[in-house]
């Protein structure tokens, strides 16, 4: 298996762990701007760190090129955020509509940009 593909299920496996991590232990204990930040963004954040990186790893599979510029994430990540943010507030009660949790899910993906620049390929 490839650096990338590695990078690509390490990312998405430390963003679960993040996640986990956050609900469990950092939120409650945080106060200030930063328990705000971890409570509504930061799991935005990783979460679009993680679709990207698990959307880099099904394209290797399949042998098609690896995710390599904005053109690429922000689609898939205004899809994401669209189902998230507008349907999602339809069927489950209690979620709301947040405008900067795109913003959130964009910065993710351009983490990933960032973290996958030193592997170009999939070889």
């Amino acid at each position: 298996m490839s650096a990338r593909r590695y990078l690509a299920l390490g990312t998405c496996l430390s963003a679960g762990l993040f996640y986990w991590v956050n609900t469990q232990w950092l939120r409650p204990a945080a106060g200030g701007w930063c328990g705000w930040f971890l409570t509504c963004y930061a799991n935005d954040l990783f979460a679009g760190l993680a679709i990207v990186a698990w959307a880099d790893f099904l394209l290797g599979l399949g042998r098609f090129p690896p995710i390599r510029s904005w053109k690429q994430t922000v689609p898939l990540l205004l899809a994401c955020g669209l189902v998230w943010e507008v349907l999602a507030p339809l069927w489950k009660p209690g979620a709301i509509l947040d405008p900067w949790d795109f913003l959130a899910y964009q910065i993710g993906g351009g983490l990933w940009l960032l973290l996958s620049r030193p592997f170009p390929r999939w070889q």
